[in-house]
């Protein structure tokens, strides 16, 4: 990631407004949470980044999307730590960090459609996805995500 000098290499930074809507079923339970935030789209090293913070109950949650056309990598700071690798070739392992230890888990994607316009700097995410650890479903989740400068 570093350049010849030793230094990251950002082609470019624009602020973005992003709309989010994510549904989460577990154990039976549907829950559903809207984000209205203020964030970065950044070009580095010849990929595509979202950064922002979600903000809920009083806690900002450092957010990171890794865009790809076939291929997305969500990752989110904090006291509950996730890595998500979703392509839907194959399921991905992963663990997730939590304040009572780390749990592994296996991300299988449903549904993955990335676009997104670098130059125009606007885009979309329709994501659906499960959790499984120790072969035990622990969810389904929906993301709808939009974004523009």
């Amino acid at each position: 990631m570093l350049n010849e000098w030793g230094v990251f290499n950002i082609k470019r930074v624009v602020p973005v407004h992003i709309q989010l809507t994510t549904t989460m079923e577990q154990d039976g339970q549907r829950d559903q949470y809207h984000f209205d935030e203020q964030g970065q789209f950044v070009e580095l090293n010849g990929k595509y980044y979202l950064h922002y913070q979600e903000h809920q109950g009083g806690t900002a949650t450092p957010v990171q999307f890794r865009l790809g056309t076939d291929h997305l990598h969500l990752r989110r700071s904090g006291i509950r730590e996730t890595d998500f690798e979703f392509q839907l070739s194959a399921p991905t392992k992963t663990r997730y960090r939590t304040e009572y230890g780390i749990i592994g888990m296996l991300v299988t994607t449903n549904r993955l459609a990335v676009e997104f316009d670098p130059q125009d700097v606007n885009g979309s995410i329709d994501l659906e996805y499960q959790l499984t650890a120790n072969e035990q479903l622990i969810g389904t989740y929906q993301v709808q995500l939009q974004f523009a400068a």
